[in-house]
């Protein structure tokens, strides 16, 4: 197949970018003269991380369903039809093979007017409780990618439901500890390989309770005169709390706080261990890099799937789990020096991590993309 285009649509938050942009990677390498564009808004991350990563992203119009009924429920309604018009001209302009949809608002209006062009559609759905807009636009696609075993039930009865894992980039798989370090000392990052390195990340928008509970970590001074030269702790605070806990980190030099991390992969690579919200996505490339972590579930997913997603490594040994209501500088004291002093055991997690993750997700999910465009 030559001459082969394709629109992919996902966004709001990274967890519905990256696996579009594991699959964008996919097709290149498959196709390596397909012609990419992604579809999305001027506010969401998309913005920031589709460009960065080579790829072209026109913007629509295009707002998120209010979880209860409220006046934003008619700027949304208005938002999709006018979304949906603007997709037509995108569609007719570009003429697409198929149209990808990973997930967020953005994609309703584009997987509509695919459908109502008769243009192949495939989702592919990241939590084990599909997100609304995949709900919403199952019974319009030709294909439903899953990523956990019983998330099919969640669909719309006779949806064609495929279980290929979650898509991470080829950097996940690629990085060794030592590499990624050795390239963040290029880049300015005071660390050497016998830093002891935590990265802890709150989602995409940041977590109050994982960025309260660092700022307010205190053990006791047996800790600090083993570690305190030696441990490095990278806060991703979020762009709404980043200028006010990097106002109260003033001082601990230990604590480098950032607004957001794009060079993700290197960091997780290099990290010992990671202290996370359990979005699906960040759960697939702890997995690819086998790295331990503590991961705190978001407490107000849809469907607690983030505490699914944080069982299913801590069942493996791969990870701890750690209720948002329990994690606090006290939870930190204790856990964070009883995992550092035990090196062997944090090995065996990476370990147990690593036996998770599906390298072939996004080559599973681009076979299915090409069988519906025969």
């Amino acid at each position: 197949m030559t001459g082969l285009r394709f629109l992919l649509a996902g966004g709001g938050t990274s967890g519905h970018i990256t696996p579009a942009l594991a699959i964008a990677d996919q097709i290149c390498a498959d196709h390596p003269d397909a012609e990419i564009r992604f579809c999305g808004t001027e506010r969401g991350l998309e913005s920031i991380l589709v460009p960065r990563a080579g790829y072209s992203l026109t913007t629509i119009r295009a707002s998120g369903l209010p979880s209860k009924p409220s006046p934003a429920l008619f700027r949304a309604a208005a938002d999709f039809w006018a979304g949906r018009r603007q997709c037509r001209r995108i569609l007719f302009e570009f003429q697409p093979n198929a149209v990808i949809g990973t997930g967020g608002y953005v994609c309703s209006p584009v997987i509509a007017a695919a459908a109502g062009l008769r243009i192949p559609v495939i989702l592919h759905e990241q939590n084990a409780f599909p997100g609304r807009s995949n709900r919403l636009m199952a019974r319009k696609s030709q294909a439903v990618c899953i990523s956990f075993p019983g998330t099919e039930t969640r669909f719309p009865a006779g949806t064609p439901v495929f279980l290929t894992g979650n898509p991470v980039r080829g950097s996940y798989f690629a990085l060794t500890r030592d590499q990624a370090r050795s390239r963040l000392a290029e880049q300015g990052l005071a660390i050497t390989g016998k830093t002891n390195l935590v990265l802890m990340i709150g989602g995409s928008l940041g977590s109050r309770t994982i960025n309260q509970a660092v700022l307010a970590f205190d053990p006791d001074p047996d800790f600090w005169s083993k570690y305190g030269s030696n441990l490095l702790v990278v806060l991703a605070a979020g762009h709404r709390q980043y200028s006010d806990i990097s106002h109260q980190a003033a001082g601990k030099t230990w604590l480098d706080v950032r607004e957001y991390i794009h060079d993700l992969d290197l960091l997780m690579a290099a990290a010992d261990l990671v202290v996370s919200r359990s979005g699906a996505m960040t759960c697939a490339e702890l997995a690819a890099l086998g790295r331990p972590s503590i991961l705190v579930p978001y407490p107000y997913a849809a469907g607690d799937h983030q505490t699914f997603n944080a069982r299913a490594l801590a069942d493996a040994g791969a990870s701890i789990l750690c209720p948002d209501s329990e994690m606090s500088a006290g939870y930190l004291n204790n856990m964070l020096p009883q995992l550092l002093n035990d090196p062997v055991g944090l090995e065996r997690m990476g370990r147990a991590a690593a036996k998770l993750a599906r390298p072939d997700a996004a080559r599973a999910i681009c076979q299915k993309l090409y069988e519906v465009m025969m």
